[in-house]
């Protein structure tokens, strides 16, 4: 209901009309001006008992017209009216029950009434007295509805505006949950990961090892090292590393230098569903038992960019001089271009996970047996690398590439190798020895945190599964890995 100040508002409101349209007292009106004390006649509309007939009271012009100057009705919708002498007796009688009008003093400012009720908007007296209740009401009944309809709309409005909030909330925090959660590189077990990469394929580059190529570009990045280093044997003694990103939009600005691919390192990068990037390949020569990188691109159908047939408009590849060394050590990748070239090349972003190898990873692992140092034989061919455990910053070092890399696993498999000639490399007239490896699995060892555990490896559904020697799953710690590729039967060896 509207308040007593509404309602005040209302009887101002009708009063100005009512004094807008009333007769000034200097105006020619022929209407008589109703006592003061004298009760106000309520006015009444008076209507045909019948539509088809008219009025038959027989007056006289002289009675009529004293009628018709007692009724103050204005011309309605039907047009004006006859009074009867009956219906103004009917009139004065129903005029006795009404409340009385209160005078105070002169003026129709000093009119009071005992009820709302009694108000009158065409009453002589400027409205004071009930002659069109029926108004009131209505206006009422229209305020009523108008503030409940205001109060209805505000409270759905609120209740959507609180709905659409909530779900907005939600979303955003299933969003952010999501991202806590989905958000870890699957290479490293850290959740300080670019949750764009979540889900997509990593990245595998063939980096040279060799006395001239050291410091390799990259490998000690302090922001975004490779997340595994992967080294081994190759021919001639030495040997060469595969490096592994997750998320390959995070590749430092340069990295190498970068050479060719060997059929080990492709099997190798298989188990993880990456993209391929080298320079140069091995081939393969009919006559003999070698099997090429080049033919194991082709069968395995593997995503691979390869800087001698490359021939994209990405400028993904380069050289860096600043070395005196020969022009074959210089050959660098472009970090911040490569997700450009993957692009342009059309190939697969979204990760296999049937084909994508994703160790357990746990925060400080560690495991019984302690480990300051490692050290890694390849094979009887191959020089020792040595690696030894900082407790400061929970790593381990080396400094043979000739500065400090450090990471947080060591992992060292061991696996059959074998040694294949290739006759008359390269027009030479002598033979390149090329190690295999035959991911056959077999022994290995896991060194976290001062720690070292034995396990073993194996190849299962195109991906690698690491156990303790009871047949347990064995878990890394949360950081990067360095992984010794070592033969089990031509002389490696771990002390």
């Amino acid at each position: 209901m509207p308040d007593s100040d509404e309602l005040d508002e209302i009887l101002k409101e009708i009063k100005t009309h009512k004094e807008e349209d009333k007769p000034s007292a200097d105006s020619n009106n022929d209407t008589p001006v109703r006592e003061e004390n004298a009760e106000p006649q309520e006015k009444e509309d008076i209507t045909a008992k019948d539509d088809t007939e008219e009025s038959t009271s027989e007056q006289s012009e002289e009675e009529i017209a004293e009628d018709n100057a007692a009724d103050t009705s204005d011309e309605t919708d039907g047009g004006e009216f006859t009074v009867t002498e009956e219906d103004a007796k009917a009139d004065a009688a129903e005029e006795e029950k009404q409340p009385k009008v209160i005078v105070e003093g002169e003026g129709d400012e000093n009119v009071k009434f005992e009820s709302f009720a009694d108000y009158d908007e065409n009453s002589d007296n400027g409205g004071k007295k009930k002659g069109n209740k029926g108004v009131i009401i209505a206006v009422i009944v229209i305020l009523i509805i108008a503030v409940i309809a205001g109060v209805v709309f505000a409270v759905v409005k609120n209740s959507e505006e609180e709905t659409t909030a909530a779900v907005s909330e939600t979303e955003e925090v299933t969003e952010a949950v999501s991202e806590v959660v989905d958000a870890v590189n699957p290479l490293t077990g850290d959740s300080d990961y670019n949750s764009a990469a979540v889900g997509k394929r990593p990245i595998a580059v063939v980096v040279e090892n060799s006395e001239a190529s050291r410091p390799q570009w990259g490998i000690d990045d302090e922001e975004n090292p490779p997340d595994i280093i992967v080294e081994g044997e190759v021919e001639d003694g030495t040997t060469r590393m595969l490096w592994m990103y997750a998320d390959y939009t995070s590749v430092p600005l340069q990295i190498g230098p970068i050479r060719s691919a060997r059929p080990p390192y492709i099997k190798f990068s298989e188990l993880f569903d990456s993209i391929f990037f080298c320079w140069g390949q091995s081939q393969t020569k009919r006559g003999t038992d070698y099997v090429g990188a080049n033919t194991v691109f082709r069968v395995d159908e593997v995503d691979h960019i390869n800087q001698m047939t490359y021939s994209g408009k990405v400028t993904l590849f380069g050289r860096d001089s600043s070395r005196s060394v020969s022009s074959e050590h210089t050959g660098v990748l472009y970090g911040e271009n490569i997700a450009d070239a993957i692009e342009e090349q059309g190939f697969r972003t979204d990760a296999d996970d049937s084909s994508y190898t994703k160790f357990s990873f746990l925060e400080d692992a560690a495991y019984d047996t302690a480990c300051d140092a490692l050290n890694v034989t390849f094979s009887s061919r191959i020089a020792t690398r040595s690696w030894t455990y900082d407790s400061s910053d929970g790593k381990y070092h080396c400094t043979d590439y000739e500065t400090d890399v450090a990471r947080e696993n060591l992992l060292i498999l061991f696996d059959t190798t074998e040694y294949i000639s290739k006759a008359n490399y390269k027009n030479s007239g002598s033979a390149e020895i090329y190690c295999n490896y035959t991911l056959a699995g077999g022994a290995g060892k896991l060194a976290c945190n001062g720690t070292v555990i034995d396990i073993t490896w194996s190849v299962e559904d195109g991906l690698i599964v690491l156990k303790d020697t009871s047949g347990n799953d064995v878990s890394l710690s949360v950081g990067t890995t360095w992984i010794g590729y070592a033969s089990s039967n031509n002389g490696g060896a771990v002390s």
